[in-house]
């Protein structure tokens, strides 16, 4: 028993003056991970945000501009009020309560 006491004891004294890296703490690795998902997953979510107002913006000018076309040229009066009226409602959405919403 005295000689795998020793024996053992010899090895700690070996592997201790070795320099073995340490396991990487586990903690650690999936805080960074967290951390790089995070930046990634915002810097994602800006730019779709930033994509989804320019295209609301092409929208609402373009459904403006139709809208207006058709009311004061008389070709189709009900329709081109239709138009104006969602076109306005569309500029409301994207330029007051989507920025409002994105601040939450």
């Amino acid at each position: 028993m005295r000689g795998r006491t020793s024996h053992y004891a010899e090895t700690l004294l070996v592997l201790g003056g070795l320099d073995v890296a340490q396991p990487p703490d586990m903690g650690a690795v999936i805080q960074g991970l967290a951390q790089q998902f995070t930046s990634v997953a915002t810097l994602l979510l800006t730019s779709i945000n930033s994509v989804v107002i320019d295209v609301s913006r092409l929208a609402y000018i373009s459904v403006l501009l139709i809208g207006l076309l058709l009311y004061f040229t008389h070709v189709n009066k009900r329709y081109g009020k239709d138009l104006i009226t969602g076109g306005v409602f569309l500029a409301i959405l994207s330029e007051f309560v989507f920025p409002w919403l994105n601040r939450l």
